[in-house]
Formats: C-alpha cells, sequence, structure tokens
C-alpha cells in the first residue's frame, strides 16, 4: 500500500524546507506555516492594511533568484524563527514576526542576489494565508515513483524536494496519482479531495543544494510525457494528523 515519506514545508517563500515528523491538518487550509512569511522585492501590490494573497513574482523566489538554495535554513518548532547560514558562514537568526531582527538577513540576500534584487526588501505575512503559486487554500502531493521515473529518463538523479511538494508518497506507480484527480482519498485518519495537477515553473530546474540551474525539467517533461506537470494540488476535507508511515488510500 502507498505510504507518506516526507511532510515539508517553507516556512519563507523561496527559502530551504522544513521536515516534519508528523502534522496537524484543518480542513480548507494550507499546511501550517507553509510559505507563511514571503519576502517582497521592491514595492508590491501586497497591502499591510489588508493583508491577503499576491502573485509570486512579486516576491523572492526559486525560479527568479536560483541563488537562494545556497541558504541554509534551520527553523524553530513555532515555526517562526528560522537560522539562516551561507557557504558555512555565520548563521543569522531572524525572528519572522520581529521587523527589527530582519535586516542583517536582508543584507545577505543582496549581496547574495546582487542585481536579483529589485528595491527594498520586506517580510510579509497574510494570517490563514500562503503565498504558494495559487490562491486557494490546497497543499501539494508528490509521488516519488514519478520522480524516479523523469530521473531515469533524464540519465541523472533527481531530488523530489525540487518540486518543493508538501506530501511526498511512495508505493504508487509512476504518474498513477494523475488519475486520482476529482478523487477522494485518506492519508492516515484524513480525508482530501485531489483537485488537479501542478504544471512545474522554472524553480525544479534548480539544484536544492548548489542553487545552479543544472538542468530544465519543464522541458524534459514536455519531451518524455507530452505535458510539464508533476504533482497535485489537494484540499483538506476534515482536520486531523498525519505522520510519517500513514498509508495512503482512496477514501
Amino acid at each position: 500500500m502507498p505510504q507518506l515519506t516526507a511532510i515539508t514545508r517553507f516556512p519563507v517563500k523561496g527559502l530551504g524546507p522544513e521536515q516534519l515528523p508528523h502534522v496537524e491538518l484543518t480542513a480548507n487550509a494550507t499546511l501550517p506555516h507553509d510559505r507563511a512569511w514571503a519576502i517582497e522585492n521592491g514595492p508590491s501590490p501586497f497591502d499591510d492594511r489588508a493583508p491577503g494573497h499576491v502573485k509570486k513574482k512579486h516576491f523572492l523566489m526559486l525560479a527568479g533568484q536560483a541563488e537562494l538554495a545556497r541558504l541554509d535554513c534551520r527553523y524553530a518548532e513555532d515555526g517562526r524563527t528560522v537560522t539562516a547560514s551561507l557557504d558555512g558562514g555565520a548563521p543569522i537568526d531572524v525572528q519572522l514576526d520581529n521587523a527589527a531582527s530582519h535586516p542583517p538577513l536582508f543584507d545577505r540576500l543582496r549581496t547574495l542576489l546582487g542585481d536579483g534584487v529589485r528595491g527594498p526588501l520586506r517580510l510579509v505575512h497574510a494570517p490563514g494565508q500562503a503565498m504558494t503559486d495559487i490562491a486557494m487554500p490546497q497543499i501539494s502531493l508528490i509521488n516519488a515513483a514519478s520522480v524516479r521515473d523523469l530521473a531515469d529518463k533524464m540519465g541523472q538523479p533527481l531530488d523530489p524536494i525540487r518540486f518543493r511538494g508538501n506530501l511526498l508518497i511512495d508505493g504508487l506507480a509512476a504518474w498513477e496519482e494523475f488519475g486520482l484527480v476529482g478523487q477522494n482519498i485518506r492519508i492516515g485518519g484524513v480525508e482530501l479531495r485531489v483537485e488537479s495537477r501542478i504544471r512545474r515553473c522554472a524553480a525544479t530546474s534548480v539544484n536544492p543544494d548548489t542553487g545552479e540551474r543544472n538542468t530544465d525539467v519543464p522541458a524534459a517533461l514536455f519531451e518524455h510525457y507530452g505535458h510539464m506537470d508533476c504533482g497535485l494540488y489537494l484540499t483538506v476535507l476534515e482536520d486531523g494528523v498525519i505522520a510519517l508511515g500513514d498509508p495512503v488510500s482512496l477514501a
């Protein structure tokens, strides 16, 4: 039976992952603290008085600033503090909801990204809203077998973290997950609805360890399968806890 093999969130959009052994899901909500903060790259439409979803082009992101992958990030258990270091350098502690702690991070980002920084940097947060590629409160799922199949066809290893999914499952055949669209599945004791396939962007071409664009994943998907999709968007239908090793089945 397919199983849940990884739970991952990215508290700050564009920065590194945080691996979780378990997580409490809430109906019609994103994974807790996933992309809860984003770094505004110059002025944007984000309004502090009415915070909400803003298109990703206004923020630092791997698709536009691949060098972000060189930052090594460690997160506190509360998801509100990140320690970031660059190439083994001195770590910087950032309290995400304390603006006074942000300037050292911004200085390091300006050094790292150079012309990739378009203007003043600012950490923004919209309570209850994830700064993902879509405005809907959904979570993402990746099938490890599909990533392995793509890697075999490309003739190079691919870490599933390239796809920056929240849930990684194993035990399905490659690409079998696409047949689940429109159906309900159960992970452990939680029911979720499979909404749609995920069309991949240039972020998947970035090596998550080095920050180099060392392959063209969307082009490879199209060459080998005739589409640029990998992964699924899901809606959580009920509250509950999921954990590594939980079985995955049709509801």
